[in-house]
């Protein structure tokens, strides 16, 4: 029985630990990895997702540092910096990443496919038009997309340019 609860605690632990690591990538070095969510709806809910998960795994973590055969005032303590640091995530985002034109607040206006890969038909190039839930500022990018499954896709800027053997045709 110990075994299995030990090992259970420290797969608990390790998922807090992912959690807490994906926030912030996210929101420190989201736009420089180009995956993405294909539902837009999911992607706009996404970000209020993490912070929770983050948070909740924060809190976790100080759960999981009570013992019981601590003095009882630092596992008070324990209990306590826990929902205070649990806040930690709440407060950058509310606070800051919020208002940043992020990918998390980039509300995706208007999106027209150019061209489809004939080889792959998961494979797009296609101009994005976008604006920035705080700021109002607009933007419009030429993009290639290429769906890894059903739920991610994986988009990177691009320049067209004139190929003459190309496996390219145009959207209709």
């Amino acid at each position: 029985m110990g075994k299995i609860s030990r090992s259970s605690i420290n797969a608990v632990r390790f998922l807090c630990l992912a959690f807490i690591v994906w926030f912030c990538l996210y929101f420190f070095f989201g736009e420089r990895f180009s995956i993405e969510f294909t539902d837009r709806i999911f992607a706009s809910w996404f970000p209020q997702i993490l912070v929770f998960l983050a948070a909740a795994s924060i809190y976790g973590l100080f759960i999981l540092a009570i013992r019981s055969y601590r003095k009882k005032w630092i596992n008070i303590l324990l209990f306590l910096a826990g929902f205070i640091f649990a806040l930690l995530p709440f407060l950058a985002y509310h606070g800051y990443f919020q208002y940043q034109c992020g990918i998390w607040n980039r509300e995706i206006m208007h999106e027209k496919i150019l061209y489809i890969n004939k080889l792959n038909k998961d494979e797009f190039v296609k101009i994005i038009h976008s604006k920035c839930e705080k700021s109002r500022e607009e933007r419009s990018d030429t993009i290639i997309s290429k769906q890894i499954t059903r739920f991610l896709e994986l988009n990177n800027p691009v320049k067209i340019q004139k190929a003459e053997k190309a496996d390219w045709t145009v959207a209709k």
